[in-house]
């Protein structure tokens, strides 16, 4: 036993964790080798893209100094920061911690007989706002999350499973949103439970959403053969930036591609080139985007250039959709603004995070795009 304790330790070290970190780690319960070399593999594997996206950036400011053209400094920051190769420092310990413990991303999972609420977990908002400077307390904008779910199933009464879709909102000032994988075991979990009507679904998925997420839920079940409240759209209204024929070589987050005229409009911009990555797992979410904004008119090839810029960012939707609207909000400073993404499903669920200067209520926004 204690040959292999050495050897989890070697294994450990020469990865590149420090000593200290790996005494907690051995310490904490069910400590398992290979779930640590799991997460610093998905560590090294993001230093590498970073690594290959400081080149991207390296040729873009030699680009524009070539060409006589402002440079923007802040890019030499980034790479820096990039740079920094410490595989093992307190972030990642904090992400073996919380992510690989507790979040059922990126792990294997067991699936429930019978209803669990327990499947649910929340994680706070505040963290992530704090990092684009928004005050959790005094947020900059309105909103909801809508979520639609489109494989829910459960037992009658008398055993016969049932079908339908669900549709869920719930305010963007909540202090916790739901991780998308929980709510998809969550709601596997009544699978093979009898449930007395939907109404009775409804009420318990509405009262477990609302103790997790610390504000009220909007939730309805329909029925296949009820009308089809899910209408498609080929595309949003407004104009497409998508035809531009714009030069992309950044794609890593680049706020200083927004910039203003001096004619004042509104309008309404949409995109559907969104793509970032899961902040665990790195898979790929793809998604649609509407800007509808009045004020300073918006360069409409950088503002192409700053959402592509998105494409090997690594954070959870609603994040995402927050730090496009602070960026527009502090950069191009608009009167109103509104920014409002679709993403397509993953697991039977899509994500649609809408935020804006203006009071709005859901009703009526749940507009499927194709892709949906």
């Amino acid at each position: 036993m204690d040959l292999v304790r050495l050897q989890q330790i070697t294994s450990l070290k020469f990865l590149g964790f420090t000593l200290s970190a790996i005494k907690k780690i051995m310490e904490r319960p069910g400590f398992d080798v290979m779930t640590s070399i799991g997460i610093q593999a998905r560590e090294l594997t993001e230093k590498a893209a970073q690594i290959k996206e400081a080149a991207s950036l390296l040729t873009y400011i030699s680009s524009q100094l070539e060409m006589n053209q402002p440079v923007n400094w802040k890019s030499t920051a980034k790479i820096i920061e990039i740079l920094e190769l410490n595989t093992m420092n307190d972030q990642i310990l904090q992400k073996y911690q919380s992510e690989a413990e507790k979040s059922e991303l990126g792990k294997k999972s067991a699936y429930d007989e019978r209803y669990n609420p327990n499947r649910l977990y929340p994680i706070p908002r505040a963290g992530k706002r704090q990092e684009i400077g928004v005050d959790p307390n005094q947020l900059p904008f309105h909103g909801f999350d809508c979520w639609n779910h489109y494989e829910v199933s459960w037992l009658n009464a008398k055993g016969k499973p049932m079908v339908a879709i669900a549709e869920l909102f719930y305010d963007c000032k909540s202090p916790y949103l739901i991780e998308s994988k929980s709510l998809k075991l969550y709601f596997n979990s009544f699978n093979n439970t009898r449930i007395g009507s939907i109404s009775e679904l409804e009420n318990t998925i509405k009262q477990d959403l609302q103790e997790r997420v610390g504000a009220e839920v909007w939730v309805a079940i329909h029925p296949l053969d009820s009308a089809n409240p899910f209408s498609i759209q080929t595309s949003w209204e407004g104009d497409c930036l998508d035809h531009l024929d714009v030069e992309c070589s950044v794609y890593l987050v680049e706020p200083s591609f927004l910039s203003v005229g001096e004619e004042e409009v509104e309008e309404l911009l949409h995109s559907n080139l969104l793509k970032s990555n899961c902040l665990v797992t790195n898979q790929p979410d793809w998604g649609s985007v509407q800007i509808a904004y009045k004020g300073k008119k918006i360069n409409r090839e950088g503002l192409l250039k700053y959402l592509v810029s998105y494409r090997n960012h690594n954070e959870f939707h609603e994040q995402c959709i927050e730090r496009i609207f602070v960026d527009i909000l502090n950069y191009c400073k608009p009167e109103k603004l509104t920014v409002y993404g679709r993403y397509t499903r993953r697991g039977g669920l899509d994500i649609n995070p809408y935020r804006s200067t203006e009071k709005s209520p859901f009703e009526g926004k749940n507009l499927r795009l194709i892709r949906q």
